[in-house]
C-alpha cells in the first residue's frame, strides 16, 4: 500500500479520536447546562419580584437617606466594573464577546469622564485583558461550575465594602445574561447602588415611602434587604454566566463533532480512491508482466 494511503488512514484515526473527545465534551456540557439552567429558571420569579420591589423603593429611600446602599451619588466620579468570564475555553466566542462588551463599557465611561476600576473574574478574561494592556485591581480565578449562594456572597461582599467606603460611586457588572436557550447577550448592569437601573422619571417606579408598612422600622429592614438583594443578584449573575458558558461550549463542541464527521467521510472517500487506484495499478503490473513472459 503506498505511503499516501497510510497517511490518509492515520488522519482518519486522528479525526475519529478527536470526534470522540468533542462528542464527550458536548455531552458533559449538556449535562451541566441542564442542571444550571433549571436553577436559573427557578430563581427568576423571585429575583424579578425582588428587583421590582427594590427599584420601587430606591428613589424614595435614597432621597430620605435611610440606607447607604440606595444612595445615588451625583456626580459619578469612579465606577467599579466587574467582568465575569469563564476559566476555560472551547466555548466559541463566549469569552471574546464578553471582553469586547467590557472594553466598550470602559470606553463609554472614559468618554463620560468617569474613572473606571476594573475587576475580572475568570482566567480567560484575565488573560485577554492582560494581553491588551489593561490594569486590573482585583482578579478571581476560583470560579465554580456549580456556584452556590456562598460563592456569590464571597464575591459580593468586597463590592459592597468598596461602595459603602466611598472608594467607588457605582458598581457595574458585565456578564452573559442567560435569557433563553437562543439568547445570552453580553450585558452591562448596575449592581450598586441598589435600584440603580430604575428611572427616576418613571412614575410607576417612584412611590412615597408612606405606601409601605415597615416592621420593626424602615432603617433596619432596608439595612438587611439591601445587602440581601445584592447577594441574590450576584448569585443569579453567576448562575447565568455558567449556564451561558455551558450552552456556548455545547454548541461549539457539537459544531466540532459535525465537522469531524464530515472530514472523516471526506478522508474515507479519499482513502478508498487511493486504495482503488493502487489495486488497479497492481493488476495492470501483473497483466503487463504476464504479457512480457509470453
Amino acid at each position: 500500500m503506498p505511503e499516501s494511503s497510510k497517511v490518509i488512514r492515520k488522519r482518519i484515526k486522528s479525526v475519529a479520536s478527536t470526534k470522540k473527545i468533542t462528542r464527550t465534551m458536548e455531552m458533559v456540557a449538556t449535562s451541566k447546562l441542564q442542571r444550571t439552567q433549571g436553577r436559573v429558571v427557578q430563581s427568576r420569579p423571585y429575583m424579578e419580584s425582588l428587583r421590582g420591589l427594590m427599584e420601587t423603593l430606591s428613589s424614595a429611600v435614597e432621597s430620605i437617606g435611610l440606607s447607604p446602599l440606595f444612595e445615588r451619588r451625583n456626580p459619578v466620579k469612579k465606577v467599579l466594573v466587574l467582568l465575569i468570564t469563564a476559566n476555560r475555553g472551547l466555548c466559541g466566542g463566549f469569552n471574546a464577546n464578553l471582553v469586547k462588551k467590557c472594553r466598550e463599557h470602559l470606553a463609554s465611561l472614559e468618554d463620560e469622564g468617569i474613572e473606571a476600576e476594573l475587576w475580572v473574574a475568570g482566567k480567560k478574561g484575565v488573560g485577554q485583558l492582560r494581553f491588551r494592556g489593561y490594569s486590573m485591581e482585583q482578579t478571581f480565578t476560583e470560579l465554580s461550575d456549580n456556584p452556590t449562594f456562598d460563592n456569590a456572597e464571597e464575591m459580593a461582599n468586597p463590592l459592597i465594602e468598596a461602595f459603602l467606603s466611598a472608594q467607588v460611586d457605582r458598581v457595574d457588572v458585565v456578564y452573559a445574561d442567560f435569557q433563553t436557550v437562543g439568547r445570552q447577550p453580553p450585558t452591562a448592569q448596575t449592581l450598586l447602588p441598589v435600584g440603580g437601573t430604575a428611572q427616576s422619571e418613571d412614575s410607576d417606579a417612584v412611590r412615597e415611602l408612606g405606601d409601605f408598612i415597615f416592621e420593626p422600622n424602615a432603617t433596619e429592614i432596608l439595612d438587611e434587604l439591601g445587602p440581601l438583594f445584592v447577594k441574590n443578584l450576584m448569585y443569579r449573575v453567576l448562575l447565568s454566566s455558567v449556564a451561558s458558558e455551558q450552552l456556548a461550549r455545547r454548541v461549539a463542541m457539537k459544531n466540532a463533532t459535525d465537522n469531524a464527521a464530515e472530514m472523516q467521510k471526506a478522508l474515507t472517500r479519499q482513502y478508498n480512491k487511493a486504495r482503488q487506484a493502487q489495486i488497479t495499478q497492481e493488476i495492470a503490473e501483473i497483466v503487463g508482466g504476464v504479457e512480457a513472459l509470453k
